[in-house]
Parts: structure tokens; C-alpha cells; sequence
């Protein structure tokens, strides 16, 4: 009883914030001049089980749980300038399920701490983060970003080789919002446009991270050459996506250096719209930081690859079943297992600024395979896989 009222609390206090920081008009309004400030937020909440695939880690096999997240966002801008801001905050019920061992932490760090636990006690978690921060000046075509912002990611839509930003991993419900990092960022959108960044280093890492990326246009395709130190890593890559028919072809490779250890990374994507209401993406990716086999429940060698095997295989497909309803299907494979981790969700339209969602992830797979198996964990007899999922949702924008 004492755990409903403190998370009904949480729910109202957050409720009537967000209704004092936003009026019914979530749109920009001016403020004099060229000045304008825009305003927005959304309340998500997601209710489900997991189902646990593991061998003497946890007491329980099937957890319930419920998270909330908040979220308010603005901005402040000129033509000259933009000041942009976004923070959130989590609300995780679930039941407690011990372990008998401590478990690696897979959640990377920022340069700057972003992240706080306002309340912790027993089956609930509340967690303030600040999403995004940064300031955007404007010269013509020369602009600079400083800040907490969101770093541009290749041509890759499921997986990515020359990113230096984290991914969320595959389980992860709702991947709206891209992840943030800090940066200062120099951009120039000439015919040809040059990007350089500095992100300074997190406490995970020995050495300062910078990326330089040159873009432009050949025959229809882009082409981009990248290139800098990422998590430790020198790092030199091409990336180039161009329409071919009715459909876009996409394709990224990259090549690192770690201490005079080589990796290679790559990717190959495909797009396709069949109608109106039918759409589909296919991926493939060789990960150079992957295993061949023996995975180990451990933390992933490169960050931005959170992949225990070397070669994969996407499909991302898309239904417009009715004009209120869509469904999606994404499938991951390890060929080399083989094992697949599926994510099927619907998505129904409640109101202009409601919807409903239900999904379910599942893996299949043989035993100790990335998706379907248990994965050793230290110490012996202890095995652990990825869980099936299955959720509602309630999303409201305002």
C-alpha cells in the first residue's frame, strides 16, 4: 500500500508540473522580435512481464513490471540561435528477484553525470536524467553546437559501424529518442559539408574522442568519409546511401585500430515501400568485436556495438492495417548461432496525441546461443539469456 502511494504521488506531481510547463498549445510562441521559445512533453506508461531465460541467478522466472517516464523539452530560438533542453524522468515498480551474484552493469557513462536516483527503496526506482542540453549558434552555413545533443549515426537504421554514440540494446521498449552525448560540434553545409567533433572522454575511458566526417553528393549518391578516435579506438571509415528504383540502397564500413589490434566493421541495408500501407528495411552486419562462439555474459568490448557475435541479419517490416492501426515486425538474427530476437508490436491511435501500444519480444535459438540460450555467467553453473517480453503501453504527447 505504501509502495501505490508513493508512485501515485510521483504520477500526479508529475502530471500537474508538466500541465503548469505547457498550456494546451504545445507549438512555438512568439516572445518579441525575433524571438520564439517552443514547448512539448510526453507520459508514457508501459505495463508487462518478463519472462527470464536463466539457471540459478534470480529466485523468479516471471517478473511483473510497470515504468513511467516523463518527459518535458523546449527551446529557445532566433534565426541566429537555438538553446534546447529536454529532461525526464523514470518511475520502475517491480517486484524484487535477488541474485545471488552481482551482474556487469551494460549502461555506458557520459562525460558529465545526467542521471540521479531521487528515490530508491524497495520495488520502486525513480530516476531523474537530463536528456538533452545544448546551445546552436548560426553563421550562415557554418554553425556551432555545444552541448549534450544527439551525434549523427551513418546510414545504418538497425545497426551502425561508423557511430561513435551508445545504442540502446535490442530489448529495449521504445526507442523514440535518440541517445545523447556530450560534444562540441563545428558543422560547415557547404556543397560539400564538414562536421567535426570533440566529445570529451567518459570515466570508462583513457582517451579524449573526436570525429571529422566530409559529406557530398555523386550521381544521386551521398558519400561520406569519417574518420577520428572513438572509445579508445582510432578509427577510419566510408559510408554511402543512394536511391536505386523504388528502393534506397545503404552501406557503411569502418575500420579500427586498438592498441595495434585491428577490427573491421560493416553494413548493408536495403529499403523498400511495396504501397502505401506496406514498407520494408533489411539489414546485414559484420561486427569485427564479436565472437565466433563461447559467448560469456560479460560487458560488450566496443560500446556502440552491443552485439556478442560477428555476423547478422535484419528485418524490419511495416503494416498500415487500418489508418488508426500499424504493426511492425523487427527480427535480428545471429547467423552463426543461428538465433533471432523478434519484436512485434502494434501501435493503435487513440486520439491525435494518444496511442496503445501491445508488443511482445521473443527469442528463439539453441542453447548457449546470443538470443535463444543461456549464456554462461561467472562463477560455473550460472546461465543467463536474453527474456521474453510482453507489454502494453499508453503514450501521450502534449
Amino acid at each position: 500500500m505504501l509502495l501505490f502511494k508513493h508512485h501515485r504521488f510521483f504520477l500526479t506531481y508529475t502530471i500537474l508540473l508538466a500541465f503548469a510547463f505547457l498550456n494546451k498549445s504545445a507549438t512555438g510562441s512568439s516572445l518579441g522580435g525575433k524571438w520564439n521559445y517552443e514547448k512539448a512533453g510526453s507520459i508514457k506508461s508501459f505495463f508487462g512481464f518478463r519472462n527470464l531465460n536463466q539457471q540459478n541467478v534470480f529466485e523468479r522466472n516471471h517478473i511483473f513490471f510497470n515504468e513511467d517516464r516523463f518527459r518535458i523539452q523546449g527551446a529557445l530560438t532566433h534565426p541566429n540561435f537555438r538553446l534546447e533542453f529536454a529532461d525526464e524522468a523514470f518511475v520502475f515498480v517491480e517486484r524484487s528477484n535477488p541474485s545471488p551474484l552481482p551482474l556487469p552493469n551494460f549502461s555506458t557513462t557520459s562525460a558529465w553525470k545526467a542521471s540521479w536516483n531521487l528515490l530508491e527503496r524497495k520495488n520502486l526506482l525513480i530516476v531523474g536524467r537530463l536528456d538533452r542540453f545544448f546551445a546552436q549558434f548560426l553563421f550562415g552555413d557554418f554553425q556551432i553546437i555545444v552541448g549534450k545533443q544527439v551525434i549523427a549515426i551513418g546510414v545504418g537504421h538497425i545497426f551502425t559501424a561508423v557511430s561513435q554514440v551508445q545504442r540502446y540494446l535490442f530489448d529495449f521498449i521504445d526507442q523514440e529518442f535518440p541517445k545523447t552525448e556530450d560534444a562540441v560540434s563545428f558543422i560547415w553545409g557547404g556543397p560539400v559539408q564538414v562536421e567535426a567533433r570533440f566529445l570529451p572522454k567518459t570515466s570508462e575511458q583513457r582517451e579524449q574522442n573526436f570525429h571529422f566526417r566530409v559529406k557530398g553528393n555523386k550521381n544521386g549518391f551521398d558519400f561520406g568519409l569519417t574518420s577520428g578516435h572513438s572509445d579508445d579506438k582510432y578509427f577510419l571509415g566510408l559510408e554511402t546511401a543512394g536511391n536505386i528504383g523504388e528502393g534506397l540502397i545503404r552501406s557503411e564500413i569502418v575500420g579500427y585500430d586498438a592498441s595495434g589490434r585491428k577490427y573491421l566493421q560493416g553494413l548493408i541495408g536495403f529499403d523498400y515501400v511495396f504501397s502505401p500501407k506496406w514498407s520494408g528495411k533489411l539489414e546485414f552486419f559484420y561486427n569485427g568485436f564479436g565472437q565466433s562462439k563461447d559467448y560469456v555474459f560479460e560487458p560488450f568490448i566496443h560500446r556502440t556495438a552491443p552485439f556478442r557475435g560477428q555476423w547478422y541479419g535484419a528485418l524490419l517490416v511495416s503494416w498500415e492495417i487500418h489508418p488508426l492501426l500499424k504493426s511492425h515486425w523487427l527480427s535480428v538474427v545471429n547467423l552463426r548461432d543461428p538465433s533471432t530476437l523478434t519484436h512485434l508490436y502494434f501501435d493503435y491511435s487513440l486520439s491525435q496525441s494518444v496511442d496503445l501500444l501491445l508488443g511482445q519480444f521473443f527469442n528463439l535459438g539453441n542453447s548457449q546461443s546470443e538470443f535463444g540460450g543461456r549464456l554462461l555467467v561467472s562463477p560455473p553453473n550460472f546461465e543467463l539469456g536474453a527474456p521474453n517480453i510482453t507489454y502494453a503501453a499508453l503514450r501521450w504527447y502534449y
